[in-house]
């Protein structure tokens, strides 16, 4: 990993750090009155802008941009968490590509990412590439600065990009929402709230299914 990239990871990581770590230690608001607050500024077109932006730097710099599925996906519907996130996750995606395409190709993906990177080397159609977006257990920052690194055509990797993140979006957005609006209600959990679940059980059987052969070939 480049110097570069490393330094701003880190710098990232120690803001996220210093801000949690300071609402935490001062306590500004109680527990109730933060997620009332949270819910509130939802509702402000800036509050969610700025999520958004900051979903877009954590995947830049290769970092858990996965996590703000459990900002949107409580607080808005499916279809609206799913365009936050999927926007989000491809505007962060083009930043990857870009960023690593001006820090060169000092950048290794570590052993897990190395067979992603060897068949995107050989395959760079639109499929495999869909294939990694959908399927979960393969990490968006290797297909991100792996894309950037190997040159993907832009226009094919960001269709991808954009059709496999939305896919899997709606099926995370769907199922965290169900449950958390279940326990909000106090309502019984029923098939409903459970096949958004099955759904991304059978996605993960897949995922590792695939990933196995991938590592095995």
């Amino acid at each position: 990993m480049s110097t570069w990239l490393r330094k701003c990871r880190l710098g990232v990581v120690f803001l996220l750090l210093s801000v949690g770590l300071g609402i935490a230690f001062w306590q500004p608001l109680s527990p109730q009155d933060l997620m009332s607050w949270a819910a509130g500024l939802t509702l402000h077109p800036l509050t969610i802008v700025a999520l958004v932006i900051l979903q877009v730097l954590l995947h830049a710099f290769a970092l858990p941009g996965s996590l703000m599925l459990w900002v949107f996906a409580p607080l808005f519907t499916p279809p609206v968490a799913t365009f936050l996130l999927t926007t989000g996750s491809v505007l962060g995606a083009l930043a990857a590509y870009a960023f690593v395409r001006w820090i060169g190709t000092d950048w290794q993906p570590g052993t897990r990412g190395e067979g992603m990177l060897k068949v995107l080397e050989k395959r760079q159609d639109f499929l495999t590439q869909l294939i990694f977006r959908v399927l979960p257990g393969f990490p968006h920052s290797v297909m991100n600065y792996g894309g950037g690194m190997l040159r993907l055509p832009l226009k094919t990797y960001l269709a991808a990009a954009t059709l496999g993140l939305s896919i899997k979006w709606l099926v995370y957005a769907k199922a965290v929402h169900a449950l958390f609006a279940a326990g909000a209600e106090g309502e019984a959990i029923d098939f409903g709230h459970l096949l958004p679940l099955i759904v991304l059980t059978l996605l993960l059987a897949l995922g590792a299914i695939f990933r196995k052969r991938l590592m095995a070939g």
